[in-house]
């Protein structure tokens, strides 16, 4: 298990950490998905691709987007992305999820899921809530079910660099459940 040196804060992301979380996040993709997405997107466009997505999210105001991030000192370290009421179906939706390499299995992204379950409870606290993993990614799989969460089906999606892979979803019957203790 990581240790933490300093004391991790939560805080709502601001426009301005667009950039610091786009690296986060290519980093997070790049150490994880090597072999899950393709060599070429990942030492690409993957930086780019991120930029313009955090960039067009923390830029507008979207009453169903929560993004939180975690910050140690003045670096963010994980941030998680939640879209209320996002499909018919199954609900609200975790998009994103992601701790800074050598800081996993430090509590930080269960603190990051409780945040965005909490918001969730607030504005569609009746709906499911669900995101998508990477079938490959054990680590990642194991952490939700740890949280309580089910694996609903397995669909071959197409990832943002282009390529195809299995992946899973993930669901809680309603935010609360990601609030129980594990």
């Amino acid at each position: 298990m990581a240790r933490l040196q300093d004391p991790i804060t939560l805080r709502a992301a601001r426009a301005g950490d667009a950039e610091s979380i786009a690296v986060l996040h290519t980093d997070s993709w790049r150490r994880t998905y090597r072999g899950m997405m393709t060599n070429e997107f990942l030492d690409g466009d993957a930086l780019a691709n991120r930029r313009h997505v955090w960039r067009e999210r923390l830029n507008a105001s979207h009453p169903t987007q929560f993004v939180c991030v975690a910050q140690q000192d003045s670096r963010i370290v994980g941030f998680v992305c939640a879209f209320a009421n996002e499909d018919p179906t199954w609900g609200s939706y975790i998009d994103n999820l992601h701790v800074a390499h050598g800081l996993h299995r430090a509590g930080i992204g269960t603190a990051l899921m409780r945040s965005a379950a909490e918001w969730l409870c607030r504005v569609d606290p009746k709906r499911g809530v669900y995101l998508w993993v990477m079938e490959a990614n054990a680590s990642a799989r194991e952490f939700y079910h740890r949280l309580g969460a089910l694996n609903a089906e397995t669909v071959d999606k197409k990832d943002p660099g282009g390529g195809r892979a299995p992946n899973c979803r993930y669901v809680w019957a309603e935010p609360r459940l990601l609030l129980m203790p594990y």
